[in-house]
Order: C-alpha cells, then structure tokens, then sequence
C-alpha cells in the first residue's frame, strides 16, 4: 500500500473507531458503509461515490415535491422509482455470494448487490428526506419499514422496493426458515445502523469463514469491532480467529475482554465460554 493509502487508511480506521463510541441515533450509516468499502478498496475516490448518494437524495426529493401530501403507498412508490427505476438498482439474484454484493461501493458500480446493501441506500434517501423509515430485524433477508402518517409498508429492496404483504413475508421467511417458520413480533423490530452495519460486514464474514479464508475472516472481525467495541460475541469470534492464526497472547486478550465486557451486560452465557475458552488456552500454553 502507497504511503497515501495507508495514511488514508488509518484516518478510515480513527473514523470507525469513534462511530464506535458515538450512540446509535449519531451514526451516519451510507458513510460509514462507505468506509467500510474503502478499507477493502482503498484506492477508490469516496467523494465521487458521496456524489452519487447526494444524487439519489436530490432525485428523490424532486419527486417528492411533485406531490403534495403523498400517501404512505405514494412515498414508497417513489422511492422505488427513483432508486430501483431512475437509477436501475436490483438485487444480484445470479451472483448472490459475490463478496461485491455486500461493498457499497461496488454496489454503486454494479447497480446491484445484497438486500442490506440496497437497504442503505433506501435508508440513506429516507433520512435525508426526512422520512420515517426502517431496517426490521427480518432474518435472512433484509427488509425496511416506510411510515407515513398512519399508515406503513414493508419494502424489499431487493427486488426493486417492492411492498410486501403480512403473506409476502410469511413465504419470505419459509423460503429462508422452512415451512413451518412463523411471523413473530421480533422478526419487524427496528434495528439500529450500527446493527444494519453488522449485518453488512457479517456478510462478509460468513462468506470468508465458509471458504476457509480465516486471515480474511479476523481482518473483517476486526473492523466490526471498530465500529461495534461493546458486543462481547464478536471478541469471542476475534479470539477464536487469533488461536487459529497461533497468536495465543492476543487470543488471550480477546477472551478476556469479551469476559468482561459480557459480565458487564449481563451476557452470563457468552461470559462463561469466555472463561472456558481461556481455561482450555492457559492449559494448551502450560
């Protein structure tokens, strides 16, 4: 890496690592899965990419001000139309593992890529429009819930923003869970852009894990750690990766902190693997 790109990558990191202590409500989620993108593509110019988010806002709210007062359907409408028509957005359904499906940045190339990639963007307009909507905590493919005075409709960006039935979701779920999956109140929770940019990155993560990629896998772990420092799972995950790669004193800190910081949120369960998995290392370095 150039000396540029390595300073420019340290900048993304310092920026990652303070959306990592910023509350929820503060964090700016298309930048932020920007610079996630830029720590696997560090040559590509972020303002040109901000450029076209700026766009699909300035669309989007072009075609709001055409209506007056629009309806919750008419909204939703609308931004479809502008994101999944104008600008030609759509679920990569033939090359759905690509590990290009879950980087913005090759999604605004390509104009396709995973449901929680498209999602942003969708999240992305309707924040700066002011708008009520979404991520719901939708297992296996990622949805957005759009409020307009009374009324609400749940999107899948995937296949062009398309509004989804009580049924759609039913048989969303079962194509993802089996058929005897069943709707419940937790599946359309909100969640928050920290948790959207987790499934993002974890994506990433699975994809590297099942291929036996497992330098790849620490350096993702890593970087979700960044933005998300107080989740305890991924520590355990960190520390599992560092045994593997034989780096046993960093294992150690791992599970360690993931001890701790488990044992401060009351995650008694994942506080005791700790405890158990540094037990097995002490033993494995005696």
């Amino acid at each position: 890496m150039m000396p540029v790109m390595a300073g420019q990558a340290k900048q993304w990191e310092r920026e990652l690592r303070a959306a990592g202590e910023t509350p929820d409500a503060g964090l700016d989620l298309a930048h932020l899965a920007l610079l996630l993108a830029a720590c696997d593509r560090p040559d590509i110019p972020l303002d040109n990419y901000r450029a076209h988010l700026d766009g699909l806002v300035r669309a989007a709210r072009e075609a709001l001000g055409e209506n007056a007062n629009p309806s919750c359907d008419v909204t939703a409408g609308i931004l479809s139309g502008v994101i999944s028509g104008r600008f030609r957005y759509l679920g990569d359904a033939e090359t759905y593992d690509d590990p290009k499906n879950a980087n913005l940045a090759h999604a605004i190339d390509r104009r396709k890529g995973l449901p929680v990639t498209l999602g942003i963007l969708y999240l992305h307009v309707g924040a700066k429009l002011g708008l009520d909507i979404a991520g719901l905590n939708f297992p296996g493919h990622f949805v957005l819930r759009l409020r307009v005075g009374g009324e609400a409709v749940v999107l899948d960006p995937f296949n062009g923003g398309q509004p989804l039935s009580p049924a759609g979701l039913l048989s969303l779920l079962r194509g993802v869970e089996g058929p005897e999956a069943r709707l419940t109140p937790d599946a359309c929770e909100t969640v928050s852009s920290r948790d959207i940019l987790l499934r993002l990155e974890n994506n990433i993560l699975s994809r590297a894990l099942r291929g036996g990629d497992f330098a790849r896998a620490r350096e993702v772990v890593t970087r979700m750690i960044w933005f998300a420092p107080h989740r305890a799972g991924l520590r355990f995950e960190l520390g599992r990766l560092e045994v593997h790669a034989g780096h046993m004193g960093a294992a150690a800190d791992a599970f360690e902190t993931c001890k701790d910081i488990a044992a401060d949120i009351g995650e008694t369960r994942i506080a005791g693997m700790a405890e158990e998995a540094l037990r097995r290392l002490k033993t494995r370095l005696n």
